[in-house]
């Protein structure tokens, strides 16, 4: 599971769209898109806490949600 699919689940659940996260971030508002559209590759650790802290987590709560859902594809699958 990659760091955007968590990321669309944790934005989901709190009611936020891309471009609040991005606002609230401090990154430019077609950050995620390029995450959606794997045009960027990888999220660096400072710009990962700054999305997580955007959306009012930790990074020890967006791994949980990392965890959970995993789980969730599991089951799914069997």
């Amino acid at each position: 599971m990659s760091f955007y699919d968590v990321l669309e689940v944790a934005m989901q659940r709190k009611g936020m769209k891309p471009q609040d996260v991005c606002e609230a971030a401090g990154l430019h508002a077609s950050y995620i898109s390029k995450l959606k559209s794997r045009h960027t590759k990888s999220v660096t650790w400072e710009k990962a806490i700054a999305i997580i802290h955007a959306l009012g987590m930790t990074p020890s709560e967006f791994y949980e949600l990392q965890l959970q859902c995993e789980q969730d594809d599991k089951a799914a699958q069997s």
